[in-house]
């Protein structure tokens, strides 16, 4: 009987294999290594001769590859397929290992041996661990994104009837308050509003960091933008008893930014300014060209930063001690105001001094192209409710589909502000699809989230019909994901109303309507 390692082309095949081969004894212990193997264990072939398998398997793995033996042993067949285990190296340095495992028998057929083959899947196995992981985020985030969707859906829906019937105490001419009752209702709308802007915060870090928010970068006029953010803030600066000054800027500069977006950064670094300022003083903002740069700058005479609590400006939740104040706050409004700059590819500085003041600088982009289109127009202040006066004698209809009657009951109270207006209500998809179908409504009102269906559904529904597809539809719905808006959107709704409701805002859109001015997209 000869040994196959006495064979010639064998031996030359057995050193220059490029896959790991070995023989070891039916008890397991290495009779030889091929330099393949050897490397792949780490070791230098000389030191493996005598080894035990055992001696190189990770213990975790052991009992499979000993099972794979007894196997292969009982049967004298080789094991079917090939076995994934852990070879560990002298050095502690873990490898991933494909082991085949066969039986080599002698002349008269009496196993003698076994051969192992082995192939080193490190590198495929980070590929499979890192394929794993990236799949594992993406439910995460999907399942995150989920849970911010319900969970801005179910807080939004009390601030809706919370704030809502506020603003319509607040307003309704035929019934006055009186001082003391306005205050009552200013609280409210005070409290409501800190509230929906803590949640607001909250929604938005999670989507920066989710990679979900929506951000559209184009060309915006820097003296727009400032005079919209002052006009924002100047209610809050002169409650306070501060002065707020803007420099005026030059009308032709233009900064790359998302407009929306430029807005939120410069009221939260104004809002700041005024609250941190001490009674008395001067908030500033401004703006100056610096190459090919734009530097937004709001300056305050407030109490000022210490360099430790610089070091630690951007931490999320992190109010470097005011949260022992009565001043308001969640901490992470100036994390947001960064982030959403870095996504502007600009850049935000601060430079303080105790008991002086802070100035907090924006760096963004110059735009030199002025062939984009025009900045669309800033969000007007929630402040006018638009003429009481009745647009014509003509009765209009709204079909509302609401399954919340408290919801359903505040859209009632605002249109008695609007006489021309009859409301109808459907309580569920099929029920708006069949009231709309039978007397087509002048204005479609939506909840995104129906018992039966989604307000999309019921808007795909009634756009397949002649009679139905070019009524207007406008969404009114607590959840604000961008997502949900952008599908909206293309399903050709002309306006996305978001609760708590500001009443002002549906009050012109219906005068919109009553004027012909919202058309169904075709």
């Amino acid at each position: 009987m000869h040994s196959p390692s006495h064979d010639a082309p064998y031996r030359q095949i057995f050193e220059q294999a490029g896959s790991g081969l070995a023989r070891l004894s039916l008890e397991g212990r290495f009779l030889e290594v091929n330099p393949r193997f050897a490397a792949i264990a780490g070791r230098h072939a000389v030191d493996l001769v005598g080894l035990l398998a055992q001696d190189l398997v990770h213990p975790d793995d052991w009992p499979l590859t000993q099972a794979q033996m007894d196997m292969a042993r009982a049967t004298g067949s080789p094991c079917p397929g090939s076995v994934e285990l852990r070879c560990v190296r002298p050095d502690g340095h873990v490898v991933w290992v494909a082991l085949n495992l066969s039986v080599w028998r002698d002349e008269a057929g009496q196993p003698r041996q076994f051969v192992a083959v082995a192939e080193d899947i490190g590198h495929r196995r980070q590929t499979q661990e890192a394929m794993a992981a990236a799949q594992a985020a993406e439910r995460a985030s999907k399942a995150k994104t989920e849970f911010l969707s319900r969970m801005s859906h179910e807080l939004r829906t009390p601030l809706n009837a919370m704030l809502g019937f506020a603003q319509l105490l607040r307003v309704d001419p035929r019934y006055p308050l009186t001082d003391v009752q306005r205050q009552k209702v200013d609280h409210i709308e005070r409290a409501g509003a800190h509230l929906l802007a803590m949640l607001t915060d909250v929604l938005d870090l999670s989507r920066i960091e989710a990679g979900s928010l929506p951000m559209t970068l184009k060309p915006v006029a820097v003296a727009q933008a400032l005079d919209e953010a002052v006009a924002l803030v100047s209610n809050q600066a002169a409650e306070a008893h501060l002065s707020l000054r803007a420099t005026p800027a030059q009308p032709d500069w233009l900064v790359v930014a998302d407009q929306v977006r430029l807005r939120q950064v410069l009221l939260n670094l104004l809002s700041n300014a005024i609250k941190y300022n001490r009674p008395g003083g001067r908030v500033l903002i401004e703006a100056q060209q610096v190459d090919e740069a734009v530097v937004f700058a709001v300056t305050d005479t407030g109490r000022g930063l210490t360099p430790t609590q610089q070091a630690h400006l951007f931490e999320p939740f992190n109010r470097l001690g005011a949260e022992r104040t009565t001043i308001e706050g969640t901490g992470i409004g100036l994390v947001i105001v960064r982030r959403l700059v870095e996504l502007m590819n600009g850049r935000v500085e601060v430079s303080s001094t105790p008991e002086v003041g802070s100035t907090f600088r924006v760096w963004l982009p110059l735009a030199r192209s002025e062939a984009e289109e025009e900045p669309e127009g800033g969000r007007t202040t929630r402040s006018g409710f638009g003429a009481l006066d009745d647009l014509g004698s003509r009765t209009l209809h709204v079909l509302y589909a609401e399954d919340n009657p408290v919801n359903v009951e505040l859209v009632r109270q605002v249109l008695r502000m609007r006489p021309q207006w009859a409301l109808d209500v459907a309580t569920s998809g099929e029920e708006a699809i069949t009231r709309a179908m039978t007397q087509p409504p002048d204005l479609l009102l939506l909840d995104m989230h129906l018992g039966d269906m989604t307000g999309l559904d019921v808007s795909d529904s009634l756009s397949a019909h002649p009679a139905t597809s070019d009524i207007p539809r406008v969404a009114l719905s607590a959840d604000v994901m961008p997502d949900q808006i952008h599908a909206a959107q293309q399903r050709g709704f002309v306006a996305y109303l978001s609760k708590p409701l500001d009443v002002s805002r549906l009050l012109r859109l219906l005068d919109r309507c009553a004027r012909g001015e919202l058309v169904a997209p075709g």
